[in-house]
């Protein structure tokens, strides 16, 4: 009988211990999830009260930018302007102390270096380099910023190989140097399925992304556009359709590996841009509207921030 009752009060212990386990791993799984949910951000041209309020009603930071065009100078390749680049980062961030989030933009010529030619080559290790000293000279002006660059690291809409996505291991240097991470995963095409055209590629991409910034202990933040790349010249500056713009943040909001997602996502427009340039698709669509063009492009961007919350 004795042996009887050590066995019973055995098994409900071990039962009650699993049954905690259990708990604690559902909990610590909630837990997870809740810690890992992306936030939402926006780098826009948007300056209305309404915006703005906006931003601040829904906690969503603004990320800023540091423009090549006002620092390199063409006819010096592989060198920056010292003077003209302190003017770009106090334009992002008047004092000294600033915190908050901004990309560093170098593209042509440099960026392609890094990605298409061999880390031998001498336009390779030159333009790794004006990286590493542009980048070394934002921290130094903005200590309390954290800056990465855009693009880095790279995506790819046809080539989506081991190949292609190591890499990375080239220019780790840059990664190891940035506070967080900028790539781009933006739509280009919508030829006859937007799902199976872009599904796919929107996975793929996250996935090694998080990989990538999960290896060196990096927060990453992509960019992608409420509208169509205008590398196509067919789409490029239409408006992705709201149902088609839903599942474009959804599968990459809900994109993990090894269960972590990305960082936050951040909306990249400029229309305001574009209109003043007078671009046809984008002056066209502000020409029905029937609003001044600071309301128009407020509603406009709140519109898709608002799907990008109820995404999250």
């Amino acid at each position: 009988m004795l042996k009887f009752l050590i066995n019973v009060i055995f098994i409900s212990l071990t039962l009650t211990s699993c049954k905690y386990t259990g708990q604690k791993k559902s909990q610590d799984k909630q837990q997870k999830n809740i810690q890992n949910t992306p936030r939402v951000l926006i780098c826009s041209g948007n300056n209305g009260s309404g915006f703005k309020n906006f931003l601040k009603d829904n906690h969503i930071e603004s990320v800023k930018f540091i423009n090549d065009a006002q620092f390199l100078d063409p006819n010096k390749p592989f060198t920056f302007n010292e003077k003209l680049l302190r003017e770009e980062v106090t334009r992002s961030f008047p004092n000294k102390n600033d915190t908050g989030m901004a990309y560093i933009d170098i593209e042509a010529p440099y960026l392609e270096y890094l990605i298409n030619e061999p880390p031998t080559s001498e336009n390779f290790k030159k333009s790794l380099q004006l990286f590493l000293d542009v980048l070394t000279f934002v921290k130094n002006e903005r200590p309390q910023a954290q800056i990465g660059y855009y693009y880095i690291p790279f995506t790819n809409y046809w080539d989506r190989s081991d190949k292609f996505y190591e890499k990375y291991k080239s220019i780790e240097k840059i990664i190891i140097k940035s506070d967080v991470l900028f790539p781009s995963i933006y739509i280009f095409y919508n030829n006859l399925n937007f799902n199976v055209e872009n599904v796919n590629y929107l996975e793929d991409n996250t996935r090694e992304m998080i990989k990538i910034a999960r290896s060196y202990n990096k927060k990453v933040f992509p960019l992608i556009m409420s509208r169509y790349h205008p590398s196509n010249s067919s789409l490029g500056n239409e408006r992705i359709d709201e149902s088609d713009f839903r599942t474009y943040v959804n599968t990459i909001m809900k994109t993990r590996y090894n269960g972590f997602s990305i960082d936050g996502l951040i909306l990249w427009n400029f229309d305001d841009y574009s209109y003043r340039t007078n671009e046809p698709k984008i002056t066209k669509e502000f020409a029905k509207s029937r609003m001044d063009f600071n309301t128009f492009y407020d509603n406009y961007i709140t519109e898709m921030l608002d799907i990008m919350i109820k995404e999250k």
